[in-house]
């Protein structure tokens, strides 16, 4: 019996070792430390999308790693942060900016569509209403108007709109009647108080006169503008 213990002992230890879990893969740990580095690098340069984006690639493949763990305290305040980034990336890409070399000089804009409420499951989507615009050009000056998606206007003299800032206060404006040569536009007088509310404001609304049992309004996601890109 003696001669037998050492064999069974070892077929014993040999079965211990066989039901142990298998150890970190080195080569994941690894990819989990890089990817940390990656998300800490973007975190560190305000890339917060970006940051999200390698977050969510090493949780689906690394969660139970320490990486993970690390990663988890800074996370949720990161994922709001990517919100806002990604929210003013959509803003800002509602504004088109143009630049025209004139014989006086160069005539800049900025112009942005009125918002329309979209679907996605319709294969014809609406067309906006109106479109701002702002003008800087080197011998009529500075002006802010409306180019209105409709064959007339009749409004005035004089034209009085309401504007509303966000959700301020509707206020009383005056605006005037011009043509553009492919519709009405509507010019916004003191344009200059016009642009310094803007600056301030996500939203705006306008509200034209009633015609008919309707009263024309168009609303502009504002919240995008740069005015650098205007008045550099």
């Amino acid at each position: 019996m003696k001669m037998f213990a050492p064999v069974v002992m070892a077929l014993l230890l040999a079965s211990c070792a066989a039901s142990e879990p298998p150890g970190p893969d080195p080569a994941a740990l690894a990819q989990a430390q890089d990817w940390l580095a990656q998300y800490e690098k973007l975190r560190a340069e305000k890339r917060f999308a970006e940051a999200e984006e390698v977050a969510d690639r090493l949780l689906s493949r690394h969660a139970e790693s320490d990486a993970a763990k690390v990663l988890a305290e800074t996370l949720p305040s990161l994922r709001e942060q990517a919100e806002q980034q990604r929210e003013g990336y959509r803003l800002a890409g509602l504004w088109e900016y143009q630049t025209i070399d004139l014989d006086q000089g160069q005539q800049r804009t900025a112009a942005i569509y009125s918002y329309v409420d979209t679907d996605p499951e319709m294969d014809v989507q609406p067309v906006p209403d109106a479109r701002l615009v702002l003008r800087r050009h080197p011998s009529w000056g500075r002006s802010a108007y409306l180019l209105l998606n409709q064959s007339r206007l009749q409004c005035g003299p004089p034209c009085r709109i309401t504007l509303r800032f966000d959700s301020g206060e509707p206020q009383p404006w005056q605006g005037k009647p011009a043509d553009s040569g492919q519709g009405p536009a509507l010019f916004i007088v003191d344009e200059a108080r016009f642009l310094e509310a803007l600056r301030g404001a996500q939203r705006i609304r306008f509200e034209l006169p009633k015609s008919g049992a309707l009263v024309p309004a168009f609303e502009f996601e504002v919240g995008g503008f740069q005015p650098e890109r205007l008045d550099p």
